[in-house]
């Protein structure tokens, strides 16, 4: 297993989707204590307010936390607010790819953390 695989680090470096959206529709926030990461995803919906029409994220955080919120947000651009709600953090590990040790699988999953916050507010 190599946690930092080119695919991994390209994205760390260069994330797509990381910017703050002033006039979002949903906001998930979460701070990893342990290490001080935190991440807030910003979703925007379409005019029916049913699919989402952007999604991005800003914070602070390693390398892994920063690719995995890279790709989460990638992967639900255009999904459903029931596609949002049924993904799981065994999803978030598939999408992820390789299963980081122990000590580092928190920061791979604060995406996904986020995720639910935010769902918890439709």
């Amino acid at each position: 297993m190599n946690m930092y695989r080119e695919d991994i680090i390209e994205r760390s470096r260069f994330p797509r989707f990381k910017r703050e959206m002033k006039a979002s529709d949903l906001q998930g926030e979460v701070l990893n204590e342990l290490c001080g990461d935190e991440l807030t995803l910003y979703f925007s919906f379409d005019e029916k307010k049913e699919r989402v029409a952007d999604l991005t994220f800003s914070g602070q955080g390693c390398a892994l936390m920063t690719a995995a919120a890279d790709m989460l947000c990638e992967h639900l651009g255009k999904k459903t607010k029931q596609d949002l709600a049924a993904f799981s953090a065994d999803d978030m590990m598939r999408l992820y790819g390789d299963i980081p040790s122990p000590s580092r699988l928190k920061c791979v999953l604060l995406a996904y953390e986020a995720l639910k916050r935010a769902v918890a507010g439709l």
